[in-house]
């Protein structure tokens, strides 16, 4: 028998926490719903009924049921069966079957796929952020996105204001003073821990994609609106903030202070 190496146990682990919670996902990720419209806005800036975009890490199709609507085409990939399964039974419920493709896939695996050119990439929600590094994702998007294409890739944010604001009212000075230090972080996903790289914005540009991209913007989401789970604030409070957020997210303070920060991309000429 073989063992099994770090890299595989961490994909195993990843496939195994998505599959255990995928009936229940769209309801968990509910609170960041205002992040999710922010994205979808601007897939629609940047996408137009007909293009064939590739969703990398779809999960349960949130985004690709969106985009489908207004008639993108979508081939959508993720690692965990179980996502695809609900994801599959959206599609069939909405008719979208013209509109959507879906395939269980690895992201390390995206080398797999054919020749077709995309005329763009999105991953949303940490998808990305799962890998040990961005250098391989970036190679094989470079190959399926044509030149002039788009990627709109939304990553977790390497420093939390919020994170740190959290250890500051608890008076935890040391484990303030360590946010935004780790390229690594690990998260309990359906029991899994699943182990997550981290990067600030220019940092990910510069490191994965400046040789074959040219980049759009870059911004951050969640430095100043705050999350679900900091339920004491007013709601005015919160939706003044948002506002704030979304609008000032690209400022270089608050882009290297969201939960996640935005890239978006274009494909060089070859």
């Amino acid at each position: 028998m073989h063992a099994v190496a770090g890299p595989e146990i961490a994909r195993l682990s990843a496939s195994a926490g998505y599959d255990a919670i995928a009936a229940g996902y769209d309801e968990q990720v509910r609170g960041d719903d205002w992040m999710r419209r922010v994205l979808h806005t601007h897939y629609l800036r940047v996408f137009r009924a007909g293009d064939r975009v590739l969703d990398v890490g779809c999960g349960t199709g949130i985004d690709a049921i969106a985009l489908a609507r207004r008639g993108v085409r979508i081939v959508g990939v993720d690692g965990s069966a179980g996502m695809i399964g609900r994801l599959a039974q959206k599609v069939a419920a909405e008719g979208l079957d013209a509109y959507v493709a879906a395939r269980v896939l690895d992201i390390r695996d995206l080398s797999s796929l054919d020749d077709t050119r995309f005329d763009g990439l999105i991953s949303a929600f940490a998808s990305l952020s799962s890998l040990p590094d961005l250098a391989g994702f970036a190679t094989d998007a470079a190959r399926l996105v044509r030149p002039g294409g788009r990627l709109v890739l939304h990553l977790l944010n390497r420093f939390s204001s919020w994170e740190w604001l959290g250890y500051l009212v608890h008076h935890n000075w040391s484990a303030a003073g360590q946010v935004g230090r780790s390229q690594a972080r690990t998260f309990v996903i359906g029991g899994q821990r699943v182990p997550h790289s981290v990067y600030f914005a220019d940092d990910a540009y510069r490191r994965f994609f400046s040789d074959a991209f040219t980049r759009r913007a870059a911004y951050g989401l969640g430095a100043l609106r705050p999350p679900h789970t900091v339920r004491r604030l007013p709601v005015r409070l919160v939706s003044a903030l948002e506002w704030l957020d979304v609008r000032l997210g690209g400022l270089p303070l608050l882009k290297d202070a969201g939960r996640f920060f935005v890239l978006d991309l274009e494909r060089r000429p070859s």
